[in-house]
């Protein structure tokens, strides 16, 4: 059933140089099993249904792997904001998808729901493609009407009134879009990443918890990558999870550490995913292409899943060496711009 619904080839995305595509999908009472497909307008869009909702969550429910879990083990349920950063393209110039590598992004806002019937195994998602738009204003603008979306969303039972929602929240986006300027990229963080994370309390004394997120980082590449070339160059084959603390006083602004600090760590055209479940304390991040035991964490909790922070990794004097190096180097240095060419 889920794959007659996702059959549906997505429309090109056309028209203007920032634009913002707001689709839905997954359970909500006014449908007795998934939602029609709702605002699939692009391929990026397409993929995250795929990636995250066809071979991520039904892929760990059709197997039985939260259910495995304990109580203890497993979150309650589905609570997460997430960013999809799309990898950079090959090409210079807009493509026929409408897809411009990295100005691509998905931000998107996730819960725990039920259909019609009462099953309540998926949650619903609502996500918006920004296509060329600063990360900042993606932020300040889009995650939170994706919050008012939501709240409207859980108070119907309605799939007229879903739909309704919808298409005047995707009309007020686009409205929005027509304010920004985009002449100049985000100038990005006013320090390095590493610098501002050894500061965290939560990273731990001495900037243990970072070191090891790096060690982590290092030994997930190919051996050929792992300690030869600049660290953004790196591009995972597969793909590369860790958990880390959130580090920052928000939501947004612990999307926006993390994301700059894998902009420093890897090559742009890596995808980055990062799911940020909103009654927690950390955040998990997946690069390169995930398959759905990555997805796994979603539902568990760190009884079942520890942040890499806290795994004691036996540390090599050299590897302590070039990461000490790299960290005292950081320190006042301008931080990787989150959107836009380098």
């Amino acid at each position: 059933m889920m794959r007659r619904l996702f059959a549906r080839k997505a429309s090109p995305a056309t028209g203007g140089t920032n634009r913002v595509f707001l689709a839905a999908f997954g359970k909500h009472p006014g449908w007795n099993d998934h939602i029609e497909d709702l605002g699939l307008e692009t391929d990026l869009l397409v993929r995250l249904k795929r990636t995250l909702y066809l071979d991520g969550i039904s892929g760990n429910v059709d197997s039985g792997a939260w259910e495995k879990l304990s109580e203890r083990q497993r979150l309650e349920g589905f609570d997460h904001q997430f960013v999809w950063r799309n990898g950079r393209t090959t090409k210079n110039t807009k493509d026929t998808k409408g897809e411009r590598g990295e100005n691509e992004l998905v931000v998107g806002r996730m819960w725990s729901s039920m259909d019609g019937k009462g099953r309540t195994r998926y949650p619903m998602v609502i996500c918006a493609h920004c296509s060329g738009l600063p990360l900042p204003w993606v932020l300040q603008q889009v995650l939170p009407r994706l919050e008012e979306i939501r709240t409207r969303c859980v108070n119907t039972t309605s799939s007229v009134a879903v739909k309704s929602i919808l298409d005047s929240s995707r009309r007020q986006l686009r409205e929005l879009t027509q304010q920004v300027e985009v002449s100049s990229p985000d100038p990005g963080m006013p320090e390095g990443t590493l610098a501002v994370l050894a500061r965290c309390p939560e990273i731990g004394r001495d900037h243990v918890g970072l070191l090891r997120v790096l060690y982590k980082l290092e030994q997930g590449m190919p051996a050929d990558d792992a300690r030869g070339g600049e660290p953004a160059t790196r591009v995972v084959q597969g793909s590369l999870h860790i958990r880390v603390p959130a580090c920052a006083d928000s939501p947004s602004n612990t999307i926006r550490l993390w994301l700059s600090f894998l902009l420093e760590e890897f090559d742009s055209s890596n995808a980055m995913i990062l799911l940020l479940p909103l009654a927690e304390s950390w955040i998990d991040i997946i690069v390169g292409q995930p398959s759905a035991k990555e997805f796994y964490c979603i539902r568990a909790s760190l009884e079942a899943v520890p942040r890499t922070t806290d795994i004691p990794y036996t540390l090599a004097p050299g590897f302590l060496e070039r990461m000490e190096r790299r960290i005292a180097a950081s320190v006042g240095a301008r931080a990787t711009p989150l959107m836009g060419d380098r």
